[in-house]
């Protein structure tokens, strides 16, 4: 954002019929950085008129502002999700004889299932929505200059370099404290490659000037929609079918019923010294003896 001196210097010197090109040469000569000497040319509408016309601040809607929390929100929807899922698949690739009975149980649980649920559902919102921006931004360059999304876009960053500084640290400890195991150098990657795809994704993003398509930012969203498809392909092969989770549902509500009744037996047992005839009766003994 262009300082308020700037501004007026650019407005006196359009005033005086000083061309655009002349006004940024002298002012990145006078040591302006050029983002904000492009802020304060694009204050003002190149029009021909006597007088510099000021364009109209209109980017900083609610609407835009939905638009682009949905958005980042969805991005880290998005991150959590994929780590999520490549973690299982390393849990899984690196499972040793004695813990793959256990990873097994954990690769069928709902947590798999819920990072399946949010990449399908989440996922395609999440395209769907960066590339309306991102068409909307190419046709109206001045929506770069929007304060919603910068700020959104460097408190990504934050997040970002903080796990990414974080995810170092923590290969480094591991190193020095001799437990830098295969599988917990495979899951430090990917975060280390999650977020680094978003430091270089949107930092660049917040430094580019040109308005034309980002080919390297598609590329990237093509390389992620293929890691998704494939992650979420293989989940499929992992998971239980529907019609087997509610079976386990129903099993794992049969055991409960039955460590239940074995306790209320127990409980009869050692209160009166007998097991009783019936469940519901002992059930309705208990609590008068409690009172």
């Amino acid at each position: 954002m262009a300082e308020a001196t700037l501004v007026e210097f650019v407005k006196s010197a359009l005033a005086l019929g000083e061309s655009r090109t002349r006004i940024a040469d002298v002012l990145k000569k006078a040591g302006w950085p050029a983002d904000q000497v492009e802020d304060a040319l694009g204050a003002f509408a190149d029009v021909d008129f006597p007088a510099p016309v000021p364009k109209p601040k209109a980017y900083g809607s609610a609407r835009e502002a939905f638009l682009l929390i949905v958005y980042f929100s969805l991005l880290g929807m998005v991150a959590t999700q994929v780590g999520g899922l490549s973690f299982a698949w390393i849990d899984r690739f690196f499972a040793d004889d004695l813990t793959r009975d256990q990873y097994a149980y954990q690769w069928a649980s709902t947590g798999l299932r819920w990072s399946i649920a949010s990449l399908l559902v989440g996922y395609p919102i999440f395209l769907i929505l960066g590339w309306r921006l991102a068409a909307k931004k190419r046709r109206d360059p001045d929506r770069r200059r929007s304060r919603v999304r910068a700020w959104l876009t460097y408190v990504t960053l934050i997040f970002a370099a903080g796990a990414f500084i974080g995810d170092l640290v923590a290969v480094v400890f591991q190193f020095l404290d001799g437990g830098l195991s295969t599988r917990f150098a495979a899951k430090a990657g990917v975060v280390g490659v999650i977020s680094a795809a978003i430091l270089w994704n949107f930092s660049r993003e917040a430094e580019r000037t040109s308005g034309g398509v980002d080919l390297a930012g598609q590329a990237l969203a093509i390389l992620s929609t293929l890691l998704v498809i494939a992650l979420v392909a293989w989940a499929f092969t992992v998971v239980r079918s529907p019609a087997a989770a509610r079976e386990r549902v129903s099993d794992e509500t049969r055991v409960t019923n039955l460590i239940a009744m074995t306790r209320l037996a127990d409980c009869h047992l050692t209160y009166f010294g007998n097991l009783g005839t019936e469940f519901p009766a002992m059930h309705s003994a208990l609590p008068e003896l409690g009172g």
